[in-house]
């Protein structure tokens, strides 16, 4: 087990405190990452509504939650960086919203830390997108302590990082490069905080989940309502420039995504899963 506040924990701040500046230009542009939030943001309206409060684990620059905010909702923007909500803060407060976005330094493992704050059960809900959770190495204490802070009944919509890729292992294997077809099923894989240099170099050891593994993980707390694939037959993120070079032949794949992503077993081949899990 890793400790909170330990040298892993640091080096995952330092890594996105560094990122914060430019995370808008760089991550938050990208041209499958802004397709992939438009898929989960259909789910979060289905969720949540006008003068619902909920909690967001690993909020980045605040991007989904200065969105939902304007919709009047309450969130409660958590990140592991400091830097990350300084950015959530200056938007909120930019866009007139100052009101409705609320930020907290917690880690994922931690967030039963607010208990105190904000007390049991005082979210009608709670979101996390982008693996977030996939870079907690203490995943097993989320479920209990996120658990405790949702009224019953309550949806929690996660997007985790998947452990079958299907367009990765097909294209990978196209381009004669086995290893990273099949890196997923290994334990750990360090992730880059970034694609660009400098930051390309700050890895964090990431782990990945199947659907089934994350049912497992949160089934005393919580049971799953659905879950769909994301990016099944389209490239995930770190094949950005390939998908903008060939982005006419992706339409159809698009179709096909939109037609049977939601449906088994193909909703557990995508990039990410999507899963919505509602608290017991």
């Amino acid at each position: 087990m890793v400790v909170p506040g330990s040298s892993f924990y640091r080096h995952v701040e330092g890594g996105y405190d560094l990122l914060a500046p430019t995370y808008d230009e760089d991550v938050g542009v990208n041209p499958i990452g802004e397709h992939m939030r438009g898929v989960f943001r259909t789910h979060l309206t289905v969720a949540f509504s006008r003068g619902h409060k909920v909690l967001e684990i690993g909020c980045g620059t605040g991007i989904d939650a200065v969105w939902l905010a304007r919709f009047g909702i309450d969130v409660v923007a958590t990140d592991i960086s400091q830097e990350m909500l300084k950015r959530t803060e200056a938007k909120a407060d930019a866009l007139g919203l100052g009101h409705l976005v609320h930020t907290r330094r917690v880690a994922a493992s931690e967030i039963g830390e607010l208990s105190e704050e904000f007390g049991p059960e005082a979210f009608d809900g709670a979101y996390c997108h982008a693996g977030a959770l996939n870079m907690d190495p203490n995943l097993r204490n989320v479920p209990h302590q996120l658990a405790i802070l949702l009224r019953r009944r309550a949806l929690f919509i996660c997007s985790v990082i998947n452990k079958t890729s299907l367009f990765e292992i097909l294209f990978y294997l196209a381009v004669l490069r086995p290893r990273k077809a099949f890196r997923r099923l290994n334990r750990v894989v360090p992730i880059p905080i970034s694609r660009k240099d400098p930051l390309n170099r700050h890895v964090v050891p990431t782990r990945f989940y199947s659907p089934a593994e994350v049912e497992d993980i949160f089934a005393a707390d919580f049971s799953v309502v659905g879950t769909q694939g994301l990016q099944v037959f389209l490239p995930p993120s770190n094949l950005a420039d390939e998908y903008e070079r060939l982005k006419p032949l992706f339409i159809p794949l698009e179709r096909l995504e939109e037609w049977f992503s939601g449906h088994r077993p193909v909703n557990a081949w995508g990039h990410h899963s999507i899963i919505t899990l509602e608290r017991s």
